[in-house]
């Protein structure tokens, strides 16, 4: 008898465990901040609005973006080990690594769906791996560019006329919901 309820107990739990897999939302939003890890606070704020939405996203340093590459890489092995899709949002420094971690991800058979930047701090190519790249810039900071091998599109918005500048870009309302919005519109089209 007590054999038998063990293993209702387990297949209770089982159960349970597939239920909360399967109902999971399947995404992966990664925002990375900028140099020193103090300045890009507007980051932390659209991971708790994403968040609020039932999002998956987490905030990062700018140091974090390869560990995080190469997990994904390594579950991209595994069958439906990787959630689509991945978004990676970063500014300054965080925007830097946006073509590093497309590229890197590219190179070893993953797809970004979108990458968002926030004032990169100089010209940043695209080789591979990104579909869809919005570069939110306040001034003459650097531009994203095409390399050989990109597939995808760069549309780059000029979000001065909101007051934004290289330490308040990622903190500006109206530039926050610009970026919230098309990380919304890349989740409806899964």
């Amino acid at each position: 008898m007590k054999l038998s309820r063990f293993f209702v107990s387990l297949f209770c739990l089982f159960s349970a465990l597939a239920l909360s897999v399967g109902s999971a939302r399947a995404e992966e939003v990664y925002l990375i901040r900028g140099g020193f890890d103090i300045f890009s606070l507007g980051m932390n704020d659209m991971a708790k609005a994403l968040q609020a939405k039932g999002v998956k996203a987490s905030v990062n340093g700018i140091l974090a973006w390869k560990g995080i590459a190469d997990d994904i890489i390594k579950r991209s092995k595994v069958k439906k080990g990787v959630s689509y899709p991945i978004i990676f949002l970063g500014h300054s420094l965080g925007a830097d690594a946006a073509p590093e971690f497309a590229n890197y991800l590219g190179e070893n058979g993953v797809i970004v769906d979108l990458v968002i930047g926030f004032d990169a701090t100089g010209r940043r190519v695209f080789n591979k791996g990104a579909k869809k790249v919005i570069n939110y810039h306040s001034s003459a900071m650097g531009p994203y560019v095409e390399g050989p091998g990109f597939r995808g599109t760069i549309t780059a918005v000029d979000v001065s006329k909101f007051g934004a500048t290289h330490f308040t870009v990622e903190k500006i309302k109206g530039v926050q919901d610009l970026a919230l919005a098309a990380v919304m519109s890349q989740l409806r089209r899964r």
